[in-house]
């Protein structure tokens, strides 16, 4: 077997163990079991996935088959983040930006959304917005705020969320208009 072989192998059998995890955590075809779920996870998270690492991360967060231990949770999240992840980019880039959290760092916050932004998340450009709207971890930018609000409502122009959040944080009674949207 060639070395590329084995590690498309290794890789479709850790992405199966991450799906077996999410099937026990739903009960899809199969009985719930969340303490199994997290189980699963762990093992897909310990061979590199991503995924798994996430969900991990969500689970210790909210007590999920797991007694909930924030400390864990935050390290699955951070390294989830950085493979790449764009939720827990997000997620953690959220973290950042809270002052009573342990990763309060509004500046990686920024870093954070600016990457899962730049790969096309509307939720990463509502934040690195608000960033530049409030002045956390930049200097406060009107301008680039707008701009990459609308560029998430132009991203997602069905997602009545996003555009309820952005009508949230900068009132513009044009912005529909400005953006397209219907009444």
């Amino acid at each position: 077997m060639r070395e590329d072989d084995f590690r498309d192998l290794k890789a479709k059998a850790v992405e199966q163990m991450f799906q077996v995890g999410k099937c026990y955590e739903t009960g899809d075809g199969i009985g719930k079991d969340e303490a199994e779920a997290v189980k699963w996870y762990r093992v897909a998270a310990e061979h590199g996935s991503a995924d798994a690492m996430f969900e991990l991360s969500r689970c210790y967060s909210f007590g999920i088959g797991v007694r909930r231990n924030r400390a864990a949770a935050s390290q699955w999240l951070s390294k989830a983040a950085d493979l790449g992840h764009i939720r827990a980019m997000v997620s953690l880039g959220c973290k950042c930006t809270r002052e009573y959290e342990s990763e309060y760092n509004p500046r990686k916050a920024v870093r954070l959304f600016r990457k899962a932004a730049e790969k096309g998340d509307v939720w990463g450009m509502f934040h690195l917005g608000e960033c530049y709207a409030d002045g956390i971890g930049v200097k406060k930018d009107y301008d680039a705020a707008y701009l990459w609000f609308c560029r998430a409502v132009l991203a997602a122009p069905d997602d009545e969320a996003l555009y309820q959040s952005v009508q949230n944080k900068i009132y513009d009674p044009n912005l529909k208009e400005v953006l397209g949207k219907k009444n």
